[in-house]
């Protein structure tokens, strides 16, 4: 019983929230709720897609930007949530988002993913202790002055417009340039009728 409870205690934190304390692996970055989503919303197999995590991590870092601009936060603890962000942004946590598509309604589950990542992130990067909230705290400054209900569509709308500008645009140039061989290709073929694509 004595090792069991060593081991524990080398591989798993202490995390928690409003609900109480729970286990969370060491190595990870998430805090309470993510576990508490990871443990009870375990459905299916789609996992919240990471251009999304990204978009939502692009907000966070614009807010922390705004509130140490605005004085709202200390610039020290702005700065690291800005740092930690672009950690998720470039994609070098994305093994800290476990989290399934099968949510609550508004995606809190997955709003707090990203805030408990940059949070610890943010505490490791400042020299503090993961889990302890401190100095960083994920509500109260990843989150703050933001709900769920404003991160989340617009999170969508940013991802998107990534999506649009990365896949969309390139593949409309691509067929924009195949039609356009098409019309030299087929200019001197004389048909009866042509289909709409043709057209």
């Amino acid at each position: 019983m004595y090792k069991i409870n060593i081991i524990i205690q080398m591989k798993f934190r202490k995390e928690y929230d409003s609900i109480g304390k729970i286990n969370v692996l060491n190595e990870k970055y998430w805090g309470a709720s993510t576990e508490r989503s990871k443990k009870f919303f375990d459905i299916g197999e789609v996992y919240v897609q990471k251009i999304l995590i990204k978009s939502i991590a692009i907000i966070k870092k614009a807010a922390a930007i705004v509130h140490r601009k605005e004085k709202q936060i200390e610039s020290n603890i702005a700065s690291a949530i800005v740092r930690a962000s672009n950690e998720v942004i470039s994609g070098k946590l994305d093994d800290n988002f476990p989290l399934k598509v099968w949510q609550t309604g508004s995606g809190t589950q997955t709003n707090m993913n990203v805030n408990e990542v940059i949070s610890n992130r943010a505490i490791q990067m400042m020299g503090g202790k993961m889990g302890t909230k401190k100095p960083v705290h994920p509500n109260d400054h990843v989150n703050k002055s933001q709900s769920t209900n404003d991160v989340f569509p617009t999170a969508m709308h940013i991802a998107i417009a990534l999506k649009t500008r990365k896949k969309l645009l390139p593949s409309l140039k691509l067929l924009e340039r195949e039609l356009k061989k098409k019309v030299t290709q087929f200019s001197k073929i004389v048909k009866l009728g042509r289909t709409h694509l043709q057209d």
